[in-house]
């Protein structure tokens, strides 16, 4: 790109500010229904990630390990699962008791019954519902073990829940990529036909279709960015708005931002590039 094209794709875009505004528009609607979605994934990534983060495997031990038994298995669950917290039996009824919170239920019980545990915080490698069911599988082996206990319902569905985000963000994503493509094909042909008599004297005195091309491109790119950072902006401002009034709710990371319009150029390209590669023989002499 050089000085001579951005001049030409400033001055179309001065000169048909009314296909460029409507472009810009069409494609910020489609942009901002992108947005919209890629936001309400991130935040449900993040949802999602501090409940996997409370994921944890509960191992219970048998009444008579000792205590060099129980240190040596803390130890071995540390070095191959996760971090570990003891839990004595004192401790378990404790909690158990503040959670019935009736003493006159709990005076009807002679012997505390409740077992001593380990809860293990897996390593993040280790959240999903088929590492998880292995590393209780290998758990349970051990000797000191009694039983295990992971939710294993609730952690496939919570890995269901976050495949199936993905797969409809990934549908409507390609969807309003496809739309986004006709917005600027159409654009872009209409704009090659407004200009008809340059592009015919451009191609008569030795210009190749790249040359003649080039402006389009940068023109249908810069309305790709404009659009981009205002659906941004709009963006910015709902989930401004949303978070008032529900706690949590945070825009799109930096990194996805520029993804977002580095991507919306693309597809400009893309679509530019489709359009022209035909309008322009249409058009030539």
């Amino acid at each position: 790109m050089n000085a001579f094209h951005l001049r030409e794709a400033l001055r179309s875009f001065r000169q048909h500010g009314g296909l460029a505004t409507t472009a810009i528009l069409s494609l910020t609607a489609a942009l901002t229904l992108v947005g919209m979605i890629l936001l309400l994934e991130h935040n449900a990534e993040v949802a999602l990630r501090v409940i996997g983060d409370r994921r944890e495997m509960v191992v219970y031990l048998k009444d008579e390990v000792t205590t060099a038994q129980r240190e040596a298995l803390i130890s071995r669950l540390k070095s191959l699962y996760g971090t570990v917290t003891y839990l004595s039996k004192d401790d378990a009824w404790k909690e158990f008791a503040q959670q019935v919170g009736d003493p006159q239920l709990l005076e009807a019980v002679e012997q505390n019954p409740l077992p001593a545990s380990l809860r293990v915080r897996l390593r993040p490698e280790l959240l999903g519902a088929e590492p998880m069911a292995e590393a209780a599988r290998q758990v349970t082996q051990f000797p000191e073990v009694e039983d295990v206990r992971y939710g294993a319902e609730w952690v496939r569905r919570l890995d269901d829940l976050s495949d199936s985000l993905r797969m409809g963000s990934l549908a409507v994503g390609l969807a309003v990529a496809l739309a986004i493509v006709f917005v600027l094909y159409n654009t872009l042909r209409l704009t090659v036909l407004a200009r008809r008599p340059q592009v015919e004297i451009m191609s008569r005195l030795g210009a190749t279709d790249s040359f003649i091309a080039r402006p389009f491109v940068i023109e249908a790119m810069l309305e790709a960015v404009v659009a981009a950072l205002v659906a941004l902006g709009v963006l910015f401002a709902l989930s401004s708005v949303v978070a008032v009034q529900i706690g949590g709710i945070t825009f799109l990371p930096w990194t996805w931002a520029i993804v977002f319009i580095g991507a919306a150029v693309a597809l400009a390209w893309l679509a530019a590039t489709l359009a022209l590669s035909r309008v322009l023989r249409a058009v030539g002499p």
